[in-house]
């Protein structure tokens, strides 16, 4: 070292203790830890100094000593009157006490609500509303809010935590001078405006209800939620039975319950009213095949079929028993398209419709249906229509 430079050693602990210490697992604060004239560390207070690190009614009131805090005077009528002393805040904390955080006097202490909120939907021509019951917690070391939604299996909407934990701003203020939500502003029939969503409280613990009727808060009286969908009045219920319309099916529906299943009828095209026509076609046999699955309707050669069953016909030729493909079939001739709003005006030819014995028109030509052709086709009508009469008709 130079002459006149120098280093002199005035503190000789560079040491920094925590503030907090550990009792079964609970964060207690400690005294100074370290005193700048002596170096040594204080003695820790007594247990009973830190009991204000959590809330319990019961120990907080054995534990209060004069010694440790002032009776204040607005509060004297409440003990005269056998009641319990307040707990928020109730006492002025004396100087001679350590000071004691926020965070670690309300460490994990927090204010629980139920409430609901309602959702309006339209559907099917009037509106529907719905109630979704939330929990509001209220977390007085950070006096942060979360909402949180249970989870209701197979809902079909997203649930959970609609409101993540922070400190919600109340709405309608400039965020120059914002205004964030308090436990003094929370109570039970009341609502709370979160962003945009209006929460009604309805009900809180007894934890919390204790909790704010000790900080001189009277917590209302607990309120039912509404149920979400209210039971209509005969006169609504008759008027919007009219003017809702019937729900839709589903498009595979029919395809799901139908598909592969045919009916078969035996048929005679009629041509004895026409002029020159042979004998053997005046009256020829054909089979009608009715698809349930889209109601579509085929018609073919009868005799040509039972020949290319018996191997006379190559299965080539089987378009050539074709007479009608398979199509939806109008009950009456086809008008000549000059707008796809004519096509709305057409009906179609559906099981009700092929009786045996009736008369079909196909494109302007006469059909009679004279047999049923297997046991599916009786079974359907059978169960379907109420219909048991399967005898043959005979033609002259």
């Amino acid at each position: 070292m130079l002459p006149g430079i120098g280093q002199k050693a005035i503190k000789s602990n560079y040491r920094k203790c925590q503030t907090l210490h550990f009792h079964d697992g609970v964060p207690l604060p400690k005294g100074n830890c370290y005193s700048s004239t002596s170096g040594n560390l204080n003695s820790i207070s007594s247990q009973a100094d830190y009991d204000l690190h959590r809330f319990r009614p019961p120990q907080l009131v054995a534990s209060r000593s004069a010694v440790h805090f002032e009776r204040d005077s607005k509060h004297m009528d409440r003990e005269l009157a056998g009641l319990s002393p307040p707990i928020y805040p109730p006492y002025k904390a004396d100087s001679s006490r350590p000071f004691v955080p926020k965070s670690v006097l309300y460490d994990r202490l927090t204010l629980r609500f139920d409430g609901f909120y309602v959702e309006d939907s339209v559907a099917w021509g009037y509106s529907c509303r719905t109630v979704h019951p939330v929990k509001l917690c209220y977390y007085l070391e950070d006096d942060t809010i979360s909402v949180h939604e249970p989870v209701t299996p197979n809902s079909g909407r997203p649930q959970g935590k609609l409101v993540c934990r922070h400190k919600v701003q109340k709405s309608g203020h400039e965020e120059e001078n914002p205004q964030f939500w308090h436990w003094k502003d929370l109570n039970v029939a009341s609502d709370v405006d979160i962003f945009g969503r209006r929460f009604r409280l309805t009900n809180c613990n007894q934890w919390t209800r204790e909790f704010l009727m000790s900080a001189g808060i009277e917590v209302n009286a607990p309120e039912d939620v509404p149920e979400s969908n209210p039971p209509l009045k005969k006169n609504e219920a008759a008027s919007r039975s009219r003017s809702a319309p019937q729900p839709r099916c589903h498009p595979l529906k029919k395809f799901l319950e139908h598909d592969g299943q045919i009916l078969r009828f035996g048929c005679i095209w009629d041509r004895r009213a026409e002029e020159g026509v042979s004998v053997d076609e005046r009256m020829k046999p054909y089979v009608l095949r009715y698809f349930l699955v889209d109601d579509t309707i085929q018609i073919t050669d009868a005799e040509f079929e039972s020949n290319q069953k018996r191997g006379l016909y190559c299965s080539n030729r089987a378009q050539e028993a074709v007479l009608l493909r398979r199509q939806r079939l109008p009950k009456e001739p086809r008008p000549v398209m000059t707008s796809p709003a004519d096509a709305a005006d057409l009906t179609f030819y559906d099981p009700q419709d092929l009786i045996l014995g009736n008369i079909i028109s196909v494109h302007g030509r006469r059909f009679v249906l004279v047999e049923t052709g297997d046991e599916f086709t009786r079974s359907f009508y059978r169960n379907t229509l109420d219909v048991v009469d399967f005898t043959p008709v005979e033609l002259d």
